[in-house]
């Protein structure tokens, strides 16, 4: 089957993490349970807490070595979830319902103290120079992170599904792709007392569950009347739920983007080892990047080749995971700074 010529979807893609926000002022994923345990309210704290003993014994709130990363805590309410009734013979005085609780109670917690430190993290010195990289690079990024600080400084008051890579056709401008979700999408059931002027659609489908609205400015996740809204975003787990259609049309996007540009620069992400299905996303660029994107009819794209690589982290070990998926044909730069220092 004959090949088209080389196509390159964008010259310049970033991939942002963990690092990059908690330059911004945002906690890292490993110490997150901890910092957000004393916002919690009290009943909630206590749940949390016999939840976490159950699965830790040697737990104690007043040593943080004994708090578990939050994503295998979050794995582990899953986890216990799915054999909830296959490892008892009844409920308990501990219910299924209880267990639902804590971990909404525990990612809504999470969800506005993010919303609380957006003004100060906006107002951070390095972001402008990183913002007016990517506005002028027209670069596509993908983003790792729920916060909503690249979102508003980007687009200002331009947000609309082609912002987030959501619209049939990428825009010329900068576009932001949130595999994991974002503080500010709600599906449509969420959200669909908000006044219309003060929302837009992202995603259309026509089930009213699956179709994505969002919040044209950034706000809390309780109104003034005491709604609260639950965000759209992907908890951080071990084994990551993927399935809505919003998702998959995200990975889907993510899935080619990364397999035609000609610089990929990595800023503050780790590339953490549990998570497979960025590993098999990032797998999927770089083999393609080689041999072509796969068409619908099964032939493939011209290859575009091996992008150039830069890994921003001072962070050694991230740098060799992310080395090690990229593979031996790929030209990699590991940088040992943090992004501020970088964008001197």
């Amino acid at each position: 089957m004959k090949r088209d010529h080389p196509k390159r979807i964008r010259d310049t893609v970033y991939v942002i993490g963990a690092g990059f926000s908690a330059g911004l002022g945002y906690p890292l994923t490993k110490s997150l349970l901890i910092d957000v345990w004393n916002r919690l309210d009290k009943p909630s704290r206590q749940q949390l807490r016999k939840i976490v003993a159950f699965h830790h014994p040697g737990f104690s709130v007043d040593r943080n070595t004994s708090f578990p990363d939050i994503e295998q805590l979050l794995t582990e309410i899953s986890v216990n979830l799915d054999l909830f009734d296959a490892s008892r013979p009844a409920e308990g005085t501990f219910t299924r319902k209880q267990l639902e609780t804590s971990r909404e109670e525990l990612l809504s917690t999470i969800a506005a103290w993010f919303h609380e430190l957006y003004k100060e993290a906006c107002d951070t010195a390095w972001l402008s120079g990183i913002v007016k990289r990517l506005i002028e690079e027209k670069a596509i990024v993908v983003s790792f992170n729920w916060d909503l600080v690249l979102d508003q400084q980007l687009f200002k008051m331009g947000l609309d599904a082609s912002s987030y890579g959501l619209a049939d056709d990428l825009p010329s401008g900068p576009v932001l792709l949130k595999p994991h979700g974002s503080l500010n999408w709600y599906d449509a059931t969420q959200i669909q007392k908000v006044a219309e002027e003060k929302r837009i659609e992202l995603f259309p489908h026509t089930r009213e569950k699956e179709r994505i609205e969002a919040f044209l400015h950034p706000r809390a996740i309780k109104s003034s009347v005491g709604r609260k809204y639950t965000p759209l975003i992907v908890p951080p787990t071990y084994l990551k739920d993927f399935n809505r259609p919003v998702f998959r049309r995200l990975w889907n996007r993510c899935t080619d983007v990364l397999s035609t540009p000609q610089k990929l620069v990595f800023l503050g992400y780790s590339l953490p080892a549990a998570d497979l299905h960025a590993q098999f996303i990032f797998r999927c660029g770089f083999h393609n990047q080689l041999k072509g994107r796969l068409r619908k009819d099964g032939g493939r794209h011209a290859p575009t080749g091996a992008a150039e690589v830069i890994v921003v982290n001072p962070d050694q070990e991230a740098a060799k995971r992310i080395e090690a998926v990229a593979g031996p044909e790929i030209p990699f730069t590991w940088i040992p700074k943090r992004i501020q220092d970088w964008l001197k």
